[in-house]
């Protein structure tokens, strides 16, 4: 009788299955290997949003991610829209934006790139 180990590349041939898939799994990285520490250089931009009500906010919480021209590139909205898009921020990845600056914010962002 063949052993375990001389079944699995028959089995798969049989099934049409190559065996170059059927290699055994590379060990996890430990922890150790995984616990390093990364430094990143972003480029220096001198832009900021536009002078208006709620351009305060935007240079402070928003250029924390992003730069002012890659929001103000973005297609108009509006101000629901913008609303949606702040919340989605705040929630999904964890935007420092407090609960009562959103709409002042939407508002600003509606009047320099938005919809009517």
């Amino acid at each position: 009788m063949k052993s375990p180990n001389m079944l699995i590349p028959i089995l798969l041939a049989i099934a049409g299955i190559s065996t170059a898939f059927a290699e055994p799994a590379q060990k996890a990285p430990s922890a150790a290997s995984l616990n390093r520490t990364v430094s990143v250089t972003l480029p220096d931009s001198e832009q900021v949003f536009p002078a208006g009500a709620g351009a305060d906010i935007a240079n402070s919480q928003c250029m924390i991610c992003h730069s002012a021209g890659m929001v103000t590139r973005q297609p108009p909205l509006r101000f629901g829209e913008w609303t949606a898009e702040i919340n989605k921020m705040r929630t999904a990845y964890g935007a420092p934006i407090a609960a009562e600056q959103v709409e002042e914010l939407a508002k600003y962002l509606t009047v320099i790139n938005g919809k009517p």
